[in-house]
């Protein structure tokens, strides 16, 4: 991975190119044009379509990582996003050249250690975390005394801060649930750990099965695999598109159904090399798992 740049400064071009795509010229380091930045960056999907694709032709390559100048012309291009790894390092990226002082942390899910990261921003003494993962287009201060935060018309976001652990924990709700999603140190990741913690990322479950998020006027959109789920504050509706899913990424993400074929067929190419290779063991078990329990796992 030597020839891997993860110096958020060395990508200049994907910033530039991003900034000029959304029509964003920020001249002030302040709240409101983070903000702003973010709500941008939030119309790019979380999706793991471009990286399933990319991991099939690149085992042996570092050429599998998806650094900002990809993801944003495939995303012009072609409507994708990226997973959270590529995504809060192409996040981290713009927020400093546009000068915020940033950096990425760690956190665990149900699913495993290491396998969800986000940014904390430091701005006017004050540290919030931002998170692309979870499309989160709102700085929440990572403060005890301010703790639940309503991001969207889905629900919010709230941060528990367990004192014997050191580590924050985040939820999300709506007006039916509340549930627990991940748990962070506030701890700055270095680029050599982040970049071994993305290795790492290309064989965990979520490679094996198709996933999408986007936010809508009226919430937020999941896909995964056989089904859709709309969440709003008031409701989640789910519904299987085992039959339409080509059709309803399609309708809902605008990404061309020859895409979604070539990911399917590259989840299978991916799984016969995970079992040469002896990482991957198949079992009942993988198969028919909830829509959402996957949901940025990398």
């Amino acid at each position: 991975m030597s020839n891997i740049i993860l110096n958020p400064i060395e990508h200049q071009f994907g910033v530039k190119r991003f900034l000029t795509h959304f029509d964003l010229r920020p001249q002030k380091i302040d709240f409101v044009n983070l903000q702003l930045i973010l709500e941008k960056f939030a119309e790019i999907p979380y999706e793991n379509i471009s990286k399933i694709i990319k991991l099939s032709g690149h085992w042996d390559s570092n050429n599998k990582f998806r650094l900002p100048e990809e993801v944003i012309e495939e995303h012009i291009d072609h409507r994708l996003g990226g997973t959270c790894f590529s995504l809060t390092f192409f996040l981290q990226s713009i927020l400093s050249q546009t000068g915020y002082v940033c950096y990425p942390v760690m956190a665990h899910m149900r699913a495993g250690q290491n396998i969800h990261c986000s940014l904390v921003v430091i701005l006017d003494h004050i540290k919030y975390l931002v998170d692309p993962g979870y499309l989160l287009n709102q700085p929440m201060a990572i403060n005890p005394m301010m703790k639940r935060i309503y991001h969207h018309e889905s629900g919010g976001v709230e941060l528990q801060y367990d004192t014997p652990s050191g580590y924050y924990n985040l939820f999300t709700f709506n007006r039916e649930e509340i549930k627990w999603r991940y748990q962070f140190q506030d701890r700055p990741c270095p680029p050599e750990e982040f970049m071994q913690h993305w290795s790492d990322s290309f064989t965990k479950s979520m490679m094996h099965g198709i996933c999408l998020t986007r936010t809508t006027k009226k919430g937020l959109i999941y896909i995964h695999n056989d089904y859709l789920r709309e969440v709003s504050y008031q409701d989640t509706k789910s519904q299987k598109i085992k039959n339409s899913l080509h059709s309803t990424v399609q309708t809902y993400f605008g990404i061309d159904q020859k895409l979604i074929e070539s990911a399917q067929s590259a989840i299978e190419f991916n799984k016969t090399k995970e079992i040469e290779l002896g990482i991957f063991v198949p079992k009942k078990k993988d198969l028919g798992r909830d829509p959402e329990c996957v949901m940025h796992d990398a």
